[in-house]
């Protein structure tokens, strides 16, 4: 059973470490930190068709300075990942704190999820019922699978 347990475990850390490897990395957050891609804290390309008014743009900036993190160097998520990382590719890892490691970060990125959530919500309060629907008519519009249709041959999910 105990090394079942270590199996699943350091399968899924080296799963986790070839995502990153793999280059994949947050979002890069554009002018004003602005995130560029759907999800939530996407709320700036859906807005772009809105009709703002200047006291909306002034209240949204004001939500969005007020929401971003002012700490400086490496976030929280990115020291996580580095540890892990090391930990992984140690001489002798520890499973234990790879577990724990693991964790954190899974804790870290959910944190993070429900902030954006958060402030897309107090967007949200900001924005008129018109503009409200007018942003769930886009979403709707949407592809919601951005990597295209999944082949049909052997072996394909279905």
């Amino acid at each position: 059973m105990q090394r079942f347990a270590l199996s699943v475990v350091m399968t899924s850390v080296l799963g986790l470490a070839a995502y990153t490897f793999s280059g994949a990395q947050p979002p890069a957050r554009g002018p004003e930190g602005q995130r560029p891609r759907g999800g939530p804290g996407a709320g700036v390309a859906l807005l772009r068709g809105a009709d703002l008014t200047e006291e909306q743009k002034a209240a949204i900036k004001a939500i969005r300075e007020a929401e971003q993190p002012t700490a400086e160097g490496p976030s929280v998520e990115a020291r996580l990942r580095r540890e892990l990382q090391a930990e992984v590719f140690a001489d002798s890892p520890d499973v234990q704190k790879i577990a724990s490691l693991q964790q954190q970060l899974a804790e870290s990125q959910s944190a993070r999820l429900a902030r954006q959530i958060a402030t897309d919500q107090k967007i949200a309060q900001v924005l008129t019922a018109e503009q409200r629907a007018k942003i769930r008519e886009r979403l709707a519009q949407a592809p919601s699978d951005r990597r295209g249709p999944r082949p049909q041959g052997q072996g394909a999910r279905r």
